[in-house]
Formats: structure tokens, C-alpha cells, sequence
């Protein structure tokens, strides 16, 4: 893919700045709520890291990745992408929690956020497709649509989507061309299986010296 054009990368950005919007506004907490996990590059490894106040998750990247033009997301082989985390509704009951719960938890989760696309944005939306996966052990809902047929910069947009403790790891990409959408969706999937938590704040500072 050729590099992108100033005007055009501007133009990209609010086009992400508003499909993106679902994912800093839908939630009854607020924008201020959502995080973005940081890439930290090393001489030998890089990842993808993240840091909460009980929990942390790391995903294993390429060593070329690297911050993207966009603010809030990163470039791996020419794809940009984002990973976001974002509370789960405090109203829902994690105890107990069963595959089908898990799921479900998930799936209201997608609803949520496309009922806010669809309703609040005035974005429509097509093809919307989901399907499970169980990578290393947890569940991810794989699901992605076409965008509006209005939207010249991105055809389609994918997301890979997990549990994270009270919380939802979000992966998350636009496509371009609709022919690099396979290629998108199988980074997404690549990444999320070396997904890797810990019940306790990971020091990313200390992390990163250690790549």
C-alpha cells in the first residue's frame, strides 16, 4: 500500500475519529473510561501493553511495529490498528463465569456498540458478520462490517474482541481496500492468540528495558 498523502492521512483521521467514536462514547462511563494499550519496542522484542490497576495483558508484535500517523494506533506491515480497553457495564455479574456467560457478555457488548454506531452516529452499517474463536484457552468474538457506502477511505472494519477481568480487550482495524480484509482480520487473530494477562499492575517502564 502506498504511503498515504497529508490531506488524505487528515481525512483518514476523522474518518477513524468517527468510527472510532463508538468506542469512546458508547459506554454509560464516558470517553475518560477507555484506554489504549502502548506498544513498547525493544532491541529484541516489542509488544503490546497494557496496565491496569489489578490486571495487565501484553501481545507479542513484529519488531516493526511502530506508532502509526494516527494518534492512538499503531502500524504493523503497513495495517494500522488499535487496542483498546473498556469497562464492562458495572451493572452485569462476572461471577460465576461460564463460556456461555462469557459469550453472552461479549455479544451484548458488539450490540451495544453497533446500536450507538447506528442510532447516535447515524452510520448504517452492512454485512455485519461474527464468528467465535478460543485462542490459548479464552474466548474471542471475531466480528466485522462493511462500512457505509458514503465512507470513501475505509471499506470495512474488524474487530477481535475478549473478557479482560471486568473488562473487554478490544482489537480493532480499518480496511482500506476490500481485498486486504482477509489479510487485516488474520493479524488481528495472530495477535490476539499471544495475548498473555497478570492479576497485578505490570511496571511497563521496567517491561520495556527488559525487550
Amino acid at each position: 500500500m502506498r504511503p498515504i498523502p497529508i490531506p488524505a492521512m487528515r481525512c483518514l483521521a476523522s474518518a477513524l475519529a468517527l468510527f472510532w467514536a463508538i468506542s469512546a462514547t458508547a459506554r454509560p462511563g464516558g470517553p475518560a473510561d477507555d484506554q489504549h494499550a502502548r506498544l513498547l519496542t525493544g532491541k529484541r522484542r516489542s509488544l503490546i501493553a497494557y496496565a491496569g490497576a489489578g490486571h495487565s495483558f501484553t501481545l507479542e508484535v513484529a519488531h516493526n511495529a511502530k506508532p502509526s500517523d494516527v494518534p492512538g494506533f499503531i502500524t504493523i506491515d503497513k495495517q494500522i490498528l488499535q487496542a483498546t480497553v473498556i469497562p464492562v457495564d458495572k451493572n452485569i455479574d462476572l461471577r460465576s463465569m461460564s463460556e456461555a456467560r462469557e459469550r453472552d457478555i461479549l455479544q451484548k457488548y458488539m450490540e451495544y456498540e453497533l446500536d450507538y454506531y447506528r442510532k447516535k452516529l447515524k452510520q448504517r452499517y452492512s454485512n455485519l458478520q461474527k464468528e467465535w474463536m478460543t485462542l490459548q484457552g479464552r474466548q474471542f468474538l471475531v466480528w466485522y462490517f462493511d462500512a457505509p457506502e458514503n465512507e470513501k477511505l475505509i471499506s470495512r472494519q474488524i474487530y477481535v474482541s475478549t473478557l479482560f477481568d471486568d473488562q473487554v480487550m478490544s482489537l480493532n482495524a480499518p480496511v482500506f481496500r476490500s481485498d486486504d480484509w482477509g489479510k487485516a482480520r488474520s493479524l488481528l487473530v495472530k495477535l490476539a492468540g499471544t495475548m498473555k494477562t497478570y492479576d497485578k499492575r505490570v511496571d511497563l517502564a521496567v517491561l520495556r528495558k527488559k525487550l
